[in-house]
């Protein structure tokens, strides 16, 4: 996004494309979502998604103007996405390779968007063998655990968490009354987790989690925020599945 002078006609234009019209199209697109199903269905609650992400990734480029190279790799990653989706669809043999890029670029986008050291990691359910699959991780030290199955204590957890719809905050894995105890590893104190949906067909489930308790407070990182991204990994993992079971 170019640097622009405040009051300009292309500020202005940039202004209204990123803040106000999605605030409208968002319920008109959604309304359309529900007369359609399958392929069509799961594209519109993407770009539903996408476009609510146009409000506060402009607010947060504009925050971030004087880094450049920051700036422009967060676009650079986010560009592509409707791209890949479009052929998920159109070329349903590719949709797994498709899918997978698209989850490679929006993890570092939100782990990079959040900073502080923060980590993203999307798990895909895997229901018959009741276990949680990573499929990207980005951000932080390596190492999250490859998968988290029905033996594991976190399994249980992650499961009431991605059920509910909504972002789980722990300020502090050390508090008594935390919802969650745990990270995924690193000496990690701060997490949050969603579950990724796609209609209502559950998806997996979105950790980010960080160094320091209170970095993943819901001042710093809105549920709205969390919800966009765990949105478009629940989507697009559902344009990756077999249909056919």
């Amino acid at each position: 996004m170019p640097d622009i002078k405040s009051g300009s006609k292309k500020q202005d234009a940039l202004i209204l494309v990123f803040t106000v019209l999605p605030a409208g199209a968002v319920p008109i697109i959604t309304w359309i979502a529900k007369a359609t199903d399958g392929a069509a269905q799961i594209a519109l609650i993407i770009l539903v998604a996408v476009l609510a992400t146009a409000p506060p990734l402009w607010a947060f480029c504009q925050q971030k103007k004087t880094r450049v190279q920051e700036r422009t790799r967060r676009e650079a990653l986010l560009a592509p996405i409707i791209d890949y989706i479009g052929e998920s669809i159109t070329k349903p043999h590719e949709a797994p390779a498709k899918v997978a890029q698209i989850h490679e670029r929006l993890a570092p986008l939100l782990a990079e968007s959040l900073g502080g050291g923060a980590r993203c990691t999307f798990y895909s359910y895997d229901r018959k063998n009741e276990r949680f699959v990573k499929e990207v991780a980005s951000g932080g030290p390596n190492g999250t655990p490859d998968e988290i199955g029905n033996r594991s204590e976190k399994y249980a957890s992650l499961r009431h968490v991605m059920e509910q719809k909504v972002a789980v905050y722990t300020k502090d894995i050390l508090d008594p009354d935390a919802q969650l105890n745990f990270t995924l590893g690193s000496g990690y104190r701060s997490i949050l987790a969603h579950g990724a949906w796609a209609g209502d067909e559950v998806q997996g489930v979105l950790i980010v989690d960080a160094p320091n308790p209170g970095d993943l407070s819901r001042v710093k990182v809105p549920e709205t925020y969390v919800w966009v991204f765990a949105s478009l990994f629940g989507a697009s993992n559902a344009l990756g599945m077999d249909p056919t079971g």
